[in-house]
């Protein structure tokens, strides 16, 4: 039998979040054939040490400003028929949907497929803008990542999948009200 999927997400030095991202992926991993990579960007061993409890393969890769870069390592590795990415500072909410998709065999179905990223723009969570990303690709020998930000799978095929899953993600805001953290600073460059 295939793998049907394979979850790639990048880690650097955030413990907590990245704790919280890997805890949500559980119940996927749990009722889907699917295996873990975690392409590892930071330098803290703690954040190392948090991810190896959730799986083996952990790849290192020294940061070089290229988003695509990194998840292009990390989707070389995956052995899944489908490929799903996120980042550690991401998780969801309710993985449900995800799991039928695949328990189903709808999977077989698609090409593509998207959920929705909750990027919360209050601490409180009471403001939000809600937009569909599309992380999830059949995996062909085609594949790719481009753009060093913002980065986006390669060739898009249709037909699509769109779920109502969502994941949360605070990523862009600082740790003052009204601040954004060096998220801005670092990406504004790359833009």
């Amino acid at each position: 039998m295939k793998l049907p999927l394979t979850i790639s997400l990048l880690a650097s030095n955030r413990i907590a979040s990245l704790e919280r991202c890997l805890d949500s992926l559980t119940p996927l991993l749990r009722q889907v054939p699917a295996e873990l990579i975690v392409v590892f960007t930071g330098t803290d061993e703690r954040v190392r040490q948090v991810a190896e409890r959730y799986t083996d393969q952990i790849i290192p890769f020294t940061w070089c400003n290229d988003f695509s870069a990194a998840r292009n390592i990390g989707l070389k590795q995956a052995k899944g028929e489908w490929f799903l990415y996120l980042d550690d500072d991401e998780w969801f909410d309710d993985v449900t949907e995800i799991c039928e998709f695949f328990r189903s065999g709808e999977y077989r179905q698609y090409q593509f497929a998207g959920y929705i990223q909750r990027n919360y723009l209050n601490w409180e969570g009471s403001r939000y803008a809600d937009t569909i990303v599309y992380r999830m690709a059949r995996k062909t020998p085609q594949l790719h990542f481009e753009n060093p930000i913002h980065e986006e799978l390669s060739p898009c095929f249709s037909p699509c999948k769109d779920f109502q899953s969502y994941v949360h993600h605070y990523g862009y805001l600082g740790k003052t009200v009204g601040k954004t953290d060096g998220k801005a600073s670092r990406n504004i460059p790359l833009l």
